[in-house]
């Protein structure tokens, strides 16, 4: 396989400093996560808060839509998101 062409060599170091930056955001998001389960479990709180899940998806939706990102598509990184909190509640 031969060498990119050099602008699409440049446009792909692009993305993927962004997915490095999404990732770096993801691990401070369950680093945060984390830190609200423990406060959680040291005020005999539940873990899990449904109704807030619910309007964090709906709002996500909308601010992602704002942005021109498919609602679906931030839905579905959001509900993973949870996922992963939910496995480690």
């Amino acid at each position: 396989m031969s060498a990119p062409p050099p602008e699409i060599a440049a446009m792909r170091q692009a993305i993927d400093e962004v997915d490095h930056a999404l990732l770096e955001l993801v691990a401070r998001r369950r680093s945060l996560v984390g830190e609200v389960f423990a406060r959680k479990r040291a005020l005999g709180l539940p873990l899990v808060d449904a109704p807030r899940e619910a309007d964090l998806v709906e709002e996500r939706r909308a601010f992602a839509e704002g942005l021109g990102v498919p609602g679906e598509l931030a839905e579905r990184l959001f509900r993973a998101l949870l996922d992963d909190s939910h496995a480690r509640a």
